[in-house]
């Protein structure tokens, strides 16, 4: 998944299932209301729940299509895609014995997946291998080398404090890779030649790979005006997904489609728990990951000349795609925490927030628990019952290395509580 993602709880994973596991049992439903790059839903499929998954950005519903909802290998019609089998499944078989013994690739050990694994990797193979003439000339088009690239004719900028330039979140040479591959992906869709859960898939893997090569310090609100970092100087390559926790149960689960958390709430089935992971500073995430979701919206555009026509600021987002989340105010963030547990329609809240940099606190870090008391006294208001909440402290590294920051330790803090019927 997506890794340099602000809030990304992988390393508070463990604590959240105790807290889930003290109240839930086998089969129950969860519901992660605000689940970003599915760190938080995976694991909790992978123990055997059944998650309801809900976020506003486009990347984690194609996420969830892919890895949450999906229990299976999607099989893809090679010949269909017109991808020669024999020529790019060249050297498969070895890759998959390498992977066999990587995490999240044990599913290779059974032999019942080897077919449907192939044909992707072949797939994979190809696309990382595409050259422009295996692209009619309809689809050879160049949105993302024009606008995100600095030798783009679309990519100048001058930003609100008066510089300029042009934008860099990709290499020229992965510029190009990208929309070659994304119109590739794009022309299948067109032709009908891929379901439901085989593009969200490929756009997912899209996504995922270019996370890996952006020139970004881990937002794209953003990049370094005057270099490009090194991980973005490699070439962009497709890679290959480990399914062991898409295939590690057979429950159903649902995902919700950029729904704004608070109306969504209000249409979810009943569940045992609701784990919410709220953004709590002032950072928009449909903002600072517009180019996710552009990624996984691209193929389904009605006009992407009128999205790129339009594209603003320093970042080149089209503002007519963007979300202001009432959750990143500081004083309507109880009034909707409220709402949102209201409305729930479950027996117990879990919730993380953490003393770092948040909305209580101006983002500037101090000593005292930064907006913590509040939450506090929330969680022992009426809404819930009387002597069911506990707050649990969880230590962890705030990872802004980047430049010479150094890692800051944090707590996050977990706060559980019965609601009231």
């Amino acid at each position: 998944m997506i890794q340099r993602y602000l809030g990304n709880k992988n390393s508070i994973i463990e604590p959240i299932l105790e807290e889930v596991r003290s109240v839930c049992n086998y089969g129950d439903w969860v519901c992660d209301i605000f689940s970003g790059t599915l760190s938080v839903s995976m694991a909790l499929k992978r123990n055997g729940y059944r998650v309801i998954s809900n976020d506003i950005n486009k990347f984690s519903y194609s996420f969830g299509i892919s890895f949450l909802k999906n229990n299976s290998i999607p099989v893809f019609n090679l010949k269909s895609l017109k991808v020669d089998e024999s020529k790019y499944s060249i050297g498969i078989n070895n890759t998959s014995l390498d992977l066999k013994s990587k995490e999240g690739f044990s599913f290779l050990n059974k032999k019942k997946h080897h077919s449907a694994y192939k044909k992707l990797e072949t797939l994979i193979n190809y696309l990382n291998h595409l050259t422009v003439s295996e692209l009619p000339k309809e689809y050879r088009r160049s949105f993302f080398f024009d606008t995100y690239t600095p030798e783009g004719k679309n990519s100048y900028f001058k930003s609100l404090r008066g510089t300029c330039g042009n934008r860099k979140f990709f290499t020229p040479e992965n510029g190009k890779r990208i929309d070659l591959i994304l119109n590739k992906i794009l022309q299948w869709k067109k032709e009908v030649l891929l379901n439901e859960l085989q593009y969200n898939l490929l756009v997912s893997i899209f996504a995922e790979s270019l996370e890996k090569v952006s020139n970004t310090h881990g937002t794209f609100h953003d990049f370094p005006r005057d270099m490009f970092d090194s991980r973005s100087l490699k070439r962009l390559f497709l890679r290959i997904p480990p399914l062991d926790d898409v295939l590690s149960t057979k429950q159903k689960h649902i995902v919700g489609k950029e729904r704004d958390s608070l109306e969504f709430i209000k249409e979810v089935r009943p569940h045992k728990l609701i784990y919410i992971d709220p953004p709590y500073n002032f950072r928009q995430y449909s903002s600072y990951y517009f180019m996710l979701n552009l990624i996984c919206d691209y193929c389904e555009m009605e006009s992407p000349e009128d999205y790129f026509n339009n594209v603003e600021f320093v970042r080149g987002q089209n503002l007519d795609k963007d979300f202001k989340s009432t959750f990143c105010q500081n004083h309507l963030f109880i009034p909707s925490l409220e709402s949102l547990i209201k409305n729930a329609k479950t027996e117990y809240v879990l919730m993380s927030y953490f003393n770092g940099r948040n909305h209580s606190n101006n983002n500037i870090p101090v000593k005292n628990k930064n907006g913590i008391d509040k939450i506090e006294t929330f969680f022992n208001s009426d809404i819930f019952v009387t002597g069911s909440f506990k707050m649990k402290p969880v230590k962890r590294l705030n990872y802004q290395s980047f430049n010479g920051h150094k890692a800051q330790e944090l707590n996050e803090y977990l706060f559980c509580a019965k609601k009231k019927n």
